[in-house]
């Protein structure tokens, strides 16, 4: 066989063919110095041929028995990070109010707000008003009575009517009632008090309704000489029969003079805070 024939990894034949090196002898056990023996290399684990990892493989080409593994971590990739210790137990806290109940407490402070703010005026404004405006002082008169304050001599009477020609009629809710009033002066000041009366009819439960009234008094009145006027009013029915005349004496004198009106005179013994109540 020619050199041009040959294996590439053959030797070159002839004369210029350098021959094989002879063979290196093995080593001997080197002998133990003592001591117990080094217990055998447990045996290598059999290689496993490369598996496919990605894509991965259909269910229905995987071989029996093998199971595609992950990618194993790199070592220049470093250690991974620590993981964060699990954060203690919190201890339980007290469960806030639902937000129904904030929103009406906030709507009861409000309220309470806006009371006290009206509220204040308005208690403002009654204590001046009761301080200048006493409670009424009542003067009870028996059914059929007659009753004497301040220089006139008062008598009144009530009793149902029909409705008045000429007005709306009430319905099956309401009732006319008719009040005879008679009025007599007792001395020389009783006869220029001729001012009219404030009226009004009162229930036993102090509902109250307005009363008008339909005659003039005369200018002039004579000492005992009585006149009368009547008056008229509409309550519910079932109650002409029930409420009671609330008469207030007017204070006005006839004979006092035009600038004297609006004066007020602390001397005066007249209170117009006196009313005629004339029980039924």
């Amino acid at each position: 066989m020619s050199d041009d024939d040959r294996d590439w990894f053959a030797p070159r034949t002839g004369r210029n063919s350098e021959p094989s090196p002879p063979p290196r002898p093995r080593r001997s056990p080197r002998p133990s110095l003592g001591g117990p023996p080094r217990p055998p290399r447990p045996p290598r684990q059999p290689l496993y041929p490369d598996q496919q990892v990605w894509p991965p493989v259909p269910k229905s080409q995987e071989p029996v028995g093998s199971s595609t593994q992950p990618l194993p971590a790199l070592p220049s990739a470093g250690p991974l990070p620590p993981r964060k210790p699990p954060a203690p137990p919190e201890e339980p806290t007290a469960t806030p109010p639902p937000r129904r109940r904030r929103t009406l407490l906030y709507g009861l402070g409000t309220l309470a707000a806006f009371l006290i703010g009206i509220g204040a005026p308005t208690v403002d404004s009654y204590l001046i008003f009761k301080g200048g405006r006493p409670d009424d002082k009542v003067h009870l008169v028996p059914p059929g009575q007659s009753y004497t304050f301040e220089h006139v001599t008062w008598k009144a009477a009530i009793e149902p009517m029909d409705d008045p020609v000429g007005t709306t009629p009430t319905g099956p809710t309401k009732e006319w009632v008719k009040i005879t009033i008679d009025r007599t002066a007792v001395d020389k000041d009783g006869t220029v008090l001729t001012g009219k009366p404030e009226l009004q009819v009162k229930d036993r439960r102090d509902r109250a309704w307005q009363v008008e009234v339909d005659d003039d008094l005369p200018a002039e009145h004579e000492i005992g000489k009585t006149y009368t006027m009547n008056a008229f009013g509409v309550v519910p029915t079932g109650l002409a029969k029930e409420v009671e005349l609330v008469l207030r004496p007017s204070g006005y004198r006839k004979d006092t003079p035009t600038e004297d009106l609006f004066k007020v005179d602390p001397d005066s013994t007249e209170n117009d805070d006196d009313v005629l109540r004339f029980t039924r």
